[in-house]
């Protein structure tokens, strides 16, 4: 089962929270050999990168969290466009 896009995720060895932003297809999967074909890019509020990770090392969070972060996100994204 895919994860959606927007879906609020924590990485359960890293700890780091944010919201699913699509899915990467790897040749190599950079994290450890899991036998998956992609992994998810899961972007953070305060950060240019994307970090990324499989399935199997997100927890999927509650949804309440998730829509105050996706509007943090968009305020965030509204900031940078007015400056």
């Amino acid at each position: 089962m895919m994860i959606e896009n927007d879906t609020l995720v924590k990485h359960k060895i890293l700890g780091y929270e944010g919201l699913v932003d699509g899915v990467t297809k790897l040749k190599m999967l950079y994290t450890g050999e899991r036998g998956s074909e992609f992994q998810y890019r899961i972007k953070i509020l305060g950060q240019d990168k994307r970090f990324i990770a499989p399935e199997e090392d997100l927890e999927v969070g509650n949804k309440e969290k998730e829509k105050e972060m996706q509007s943090k996100f968009k305020k965030a994204r509204l900031k940078r466009k007015a400056a």
